[in-house]
C-alpha cells in the first residue's frame, strides 16, 4: 500500500492512545476589539523561520537582542500561520508565550491570530508539517510511544477487517512493508506533537484562547479574510465559533474554520479584481466600522501589499526561508501607516494615485524581485 494510503487510514484513526477528548469551551468572555491603541506593529505569517521572526520582530522595535519586549504599550498584531513549512514552531510559540506575559506587564499587547495552518494542526490535518516540527518535540519515551500508538492502529485495522463486508474497500495489508512506511511517515516525536496539538492538549488550549479576527481602532485584522457570506456574522460569533472548533467543539456538519469565506481561508481580498470585488469590502467595511482591513495568508509579492487604494494592506510577505526570507512589518501610528522591508520605512498609499509610487520605491531596494517589478508593469499599462 502506498504512503499516501498509510497516512490517511492513520489520521482516520486518530491518536489510539487511551485519550479522553473534552471539549475545552471558553469560559470568560475574550476580548476582540481595543481603542486608543498609539501604536500597531503588525507582523504576516512566519511558517516555523525562529530566526526570520526574530529578525523582524527587532527590526520592529519589538524586543531586543535576547528577544525581550522593549515596545512599552505598543499593540503586537502576528496574524495566525505560526505552524508548517519550518521546523521551529515550537520555539517561537514558546516565545510568543513569553512575550504575551511582558507585553502585558508593560502595558503593551501580543495578539496571535488564529490562521488556517494552526486550525489544520488542531484538527488533525498534517500535510505541512516540516519534520523538524516532529523532532522538537522528541523525548527518550518516544519510541516507546510510536511503538504502542503503531500497536494500537495495527488492532484497530485487523478489527476493521474482519467486520469488512462485500464490496467494502479493505484496510491495508499489515506487512513488512506496511510497518516500515508507517514508521517513516511517523517520526520520534510524532505522538507528542499531536498529543500537544489535540483537543485538551497544552498547544491547543493555547490557541483556543485566541482570536481569528480582531479590531484595533478603526482597522481589523484577520488571516485571510471574510467573504459576503460571512458579514451576517459579528465578531464575537466569529472568534467563539472557530475557537470552540479549535477545541474540538462543532456546532453542525460545516465547520466555519475549514469555510472557504471563513476569516481562515478567503482570498477574495488579496486576489479579486479590484473593480469586482469592491462592493463587497464596501459592504465589510461598513459592517464592522472600520477604514482598513489587513491580511496574511497570501505571500504573492514578497512585499507589504496594499490594495484599493490602501483600504486592504497584504501583510504575509514570505518571513518564513521556505517562501524566500521576505522580512517585513506594518507600522501604524495613528493614521499613519508605514511597510517596514529591511531597514527602510515606506508610506503606504493612501489613494489610487500614490500607489505606483509606492512599489516603484519598493523596486529601488529590492530590484531583483521579478514579481514586484511585474506588479509595477501591470500598475504603469492601468495608468495608460
Amino acid at each position: 500500500m502506498c504512503a499516501s494510503k498509510i497516512k490517511l487510514y492513520s489520521r482516520a484513526l486518530g491518536l489510539a492512545l487511551a485519550l479522553v477528548i473534552i471539549p475545552v469551551l471558553a469560559g470568560d468572555a475574550i476580548p476582540y476589539q481595543w481603542s486608543g491603541v498609539a501604536r500597531i506593529v503588525a507582523v504576516g505569517d512566519v511558517h516555523g523561520d525562529y530566526d526570520n521572526y526574530r529578525a523582524v520582530l527587532r527590526e520592529a522595535g519589538v524586543i531586543d537582542k535576547r528577544g525581550k519586549w522593549v515596545a512599552g504599550k505598543t499593540h503586537l498584531v502576528q496574524v495566525g500561520d505560526v505552524p508548517d513549512r519550518g521546523p521551529d514552531t515550537l520555539k517561537i510559540i514558546k516565545h510568543l508565550q513569553q512575550l504575551e506575559k511582558q507585553a502585558d506587564n508593560k502595558g503593551g499587547k501580543v495578539h496571535v491570530l488564529i490562521g488556517n495552518h494552526e486550525f489544520m494542526n488542531a484538527t488533525g490535518d498534517l500535510r505541512y508539517v516540516d519534520p523538524g516540527e516532529y523532532e522538537a518535540f522528541k523525548t527518550r519515551r518516544s519510541k516507546a510511544y510510536l511503538d504502542s500508538y503503531y500497536q494500537q492502529v495495527v488492532s484497530v485495522l485487523e478489527a476493521r477487517r474482519a467486520q469488512t463486508s462485500e464490496g467494502e474497500a479493505e484496510p491495508p495489508i499489515i506487512d513488512a512493508a506496511f510497518k516500515e512506511a508507517w514508521y517513516r511517515d511517523h517520526p520520534p516525536g510524532y505522538v507528542e506533537h499531536r498529543i500537544a496539538w489535540q483537543p485538551q492538549g497544552e498547544i491547543n488550549q493555547w490557541v483556543a484562547q485566541h482570536n481569528s479576527v480582531i479590531r484595533i481602532n478603526d482597522v481589523l485584522f484577520m488571516h485571510g479574510g471574510l467573504g459576503p457570506s460571512m458579514l451576517s456574522r459579528s465578531l464575537a460569533e466569529i472568534n467563539d465559533t472557530i475557537r470552540r472548533e479549535v477545541a474540538g467543539a462543532y456546532e453542525s456538519a460545516t465547520s466555519l474554520g475549514d469555510a472557504s469565506e471563513g476569516p481562515l481561508w478567503y482570498r477574495g481580498l488579496a486576489r479579486n479584481l479590484e473593480e469586482e470585488e469592491q462592493p463587497h469590502l464596501d459592504a465589510l467595511l461598513a459592517t464592522y466600522d472600520v477604514d482598513v482591513v489587513v491580511l496574511g495568508h497570501t505571500p504573492d509579492l514578497g512585499v507589504i501589499t496594499p490594495r484599493f487604494g490602501g483600504k486592504v494592506i497584504i501583510i504575509d510577505t514570505g518571513i518564513s526561508a521556505h517562501y524566500g526570507a521576505h522580512r517585513a512589518s506594518l507600522l501604524i501610528e495613528g493614521a499613519t501607516r508605514k511597510a517596514l522591508h529591511g531597514e527602510h520605512y515606506t508610506p503606504l498609499p493612501t489613494d489610487e494615485d500614490s500607489m505606483l509610487v509606492y512599489f516603484e520605491g519598493l523596486l529601488v531596494t529590492q530590484p531583483k524581485n521579478a514579481k514586484l517589478a511585474a506588479h509595477r508593469e501591470t500598475l504603469r499599462s492601468l495608468k495608460h
